[in-house]
């Protein structure tokens, strides 16, 4: 039986929050917290209104995901010197021990997600991954305006 893209993708995305759930709860946080927390520690001093816009994400996610890694002591907020209204997010010494662990768990989920393949059909499959969600943003953009 021939199944659609859509249906690979979404078995692929749960079964991959569940890998990373198991692998992140060692560190007590989970397959929601991860991206943000290695995008800040590469982007240390981001504001929390351009996280979740370079993550797509909408504010209030990015809020709840910021909110947890503050508190679990991994990330810290500091008021911004030219506008105080915003916050810059920066990596706290407690989070800067767990990044190796981060970054060992990623290369690993990696490595098992490209499993079998060899260069040239890893670049494929991130072009064709890429060239879909292009496709899929800009019908929700479309969606968005009419919407609106």
């Amino acid at each position: 039986m021939h199944h659609s893209p859509g249906h690979y993708i979404s078995s692929a995305y749960r079964h991959l929050q569940i890998y990373l759930n198991n692998r992140f709860s060692v560190l007590g946080f989970g397959s929601g917290q991860y991206l943000f927390f290695s995008h800040i520690a590469h982007n240390e001093g981001i504001t929390q209104k351009e996280l979740s816009r370079q993550l797509a994400v909408d504010k209030a996610t990015a809020a709840k995901a910021v909110h947890k890694l503050c508190r679990l002591g991994y990330l810290e907020q500091r008021q911004n010197i030219l506008d105080k209204r915003y916050n810059n997010l920066f990596i706290s010494d407690k989070g800067r021990g767990i990044l190796p662990e981060v970054e060992k768990i990623l290369f690993n989920t990696r490595d098992i997600l490209q499993s079998g393949m060899n260069k040239e059909e890893q670049q494929q499959m991130l072009r064709l991954l890429d060239l879909m969600l292009k496709n899929l943003t800009a019908e929700v953009d479309k969606i968005r305006r009419t919407d609106d």
